[in-house]
């Protein structure tokens, strides 16, 4: 038989069990008295004993009021099975913490079990999503160090024992991972435009809204459509950093103060008519890669707008206010189109693009840049 009162290992739950205590009804003499079929009344909050709910999350902590809880064997939400030793149990009371597991059968109950029998109660715990949200190099080369930014990974299993990672069919290795992100090796011969997934547990599998080295709606590549006016000067193959997929442009020099640097421009690039009607659903993204850390200066994105302009229109002002660095590495970016561009013109065949670093302060410049694109969010 379980112990009527459970030591706590946690300052938290050790705060609820003082305060279960408090105002609970219960006494220690009621354990002589509890028998029978247990019985759940209502599950509250630990913040609000009185108040009944009837959803929650993982994680939460709940006290489940109701009769003869005093042989409790097993708390269930849906199919989930709740740690016991960290619980608070009284004849009338069990307080403790919904388990941070995805069920396999979600039945949305809370199931209580006692050598009296068994009671249930409606419960809905709301199962947050698995998510892939962002890679760190989209543009990576093979045995290069990647990783994937996510919500969510340890719930679905998506872990270094239990997860792999897909690019179409080729599956990888995760190397480490935490909750919200998982490393692994870059596998030779994956195609341009391959589908990204992760896989876990139970057959959890979730597929990322972005594709390894999309091409689709490149603005400037360097390698196609450098630039009309300006910035064919800073286009390099150079060893340093070293490219990613072909030429690539490359900032290395002093910029002073309000010198107006424009690196790469072009009044022919076609956008899709969806992206300038309904910028919400798509990202403008780029590598980038830092020799010298960016710390002062402007970066300035500018779509069929006047990136001078007071206020600049459709243009995405970059301004870091802490320094950035890429320690050398190419690094994917990611821009909500719909941040900055506001006054469009779908109708337009083509439309022009520039690029320009321009602000009242000096920047020791050496970044590099690669594959500015416009990319559909799903």
């Amino acid at each position: 038989m379980l112990k009527l009162y459970r030591t706590f290992r946690h300052t938290f739950a050790y705060g609820l069990v003082l305060s279960a205590i408090a105002l609970s009804s219960c006494k220690k003499e009621d354990i002589s008295s509890c028998g029978g079929t247990p019985g759940i009344m209502t599950v509250s909050a630990t913040t609000s004993r009185s108040t009944a709910v009837t959803t929650g999350n993982l994680a939460d902590w709940v006290i489940i009021q109701g009769s003869n809880f005093c042989s409790v064997s097993s708390v269930a939400f849906n199919d989930v099975e709740a740690d016991l030793k960290n619980a608070y149990i009284t004849p009338n009371e069990i307080t403790l913490q919904v388990p941070r597991v995805v069920p396999k059968n979600v039945t949305n109950t809370i199931t209580v079990t006692t050598a009296g029998g068994t009671a249930q109660a409606k419960y809905t715990v709301s199962i947050p999503p698995l998510a892939v949200t962002g890679m760190s190099n989209e543009y990576a080369l093979a045995g290069e160090k990647v990783g994937l930014a996510g919500q969510n990974f340890d719930l679905y299993g998506v872990t270094a024992a239990t997860g792999k990672v897909y690019f179409n069919t080729t599956a990888v290795a995760i190397t480490k991972a935490t909750p919200d992100s998982v490393y692994f090796i870059m596998p030779a011969g994956v195609a341009v435009g391959a589908v990204i997934k992760v896989a876990g547990t139970n057959n959890f599998e979730k597929q990322a809204t972005f594709r390894y080295k999309d091409d689709r709606n490149i603005l400037f590549n360097y390698d196609k459509n450098g630039s009309v006016w300006g910035g064919t000067d800073f286009i390099t193959s150079g060893a340093a950093p070293g490219s990613i997929s072909g030429a690539y442009l490359r900032v290395n020099q002093s910029i002073a103060a309000w010198t107006w640097t424009e690196v790469s421009a072009n009044n022919n690039i076609v956008i899709p008519a969806d992206a300038l009607a309904k910028p919400g659903n798509y990202l403008l993204k780029f590598e980038m890669n830092t020799l010298k850390p960016f710390t002062t200066n402007t970066l300035r994105i500018a779509i069929d707008g006047d990136p001078g302009g007071n206020p600049p229109v459709n243009t995405y002002l970059w301004h870091p206010t802490t320094p950035f660095s890429t320690g050398g590495k190419w690094r994917t970016r990611s821009v909500k189109l719909s941040d900055f561009l506001t006054k469009t013109d779908p109708t337009k065949a083509t439309h022009e693009v520039r690029v320009i670093i321009f602000d009242g302060d000096a920047l020791e410049a050496d970044m590099s840049f690669d594959n500015f694109r416009i990319i559909p969010v799903n």
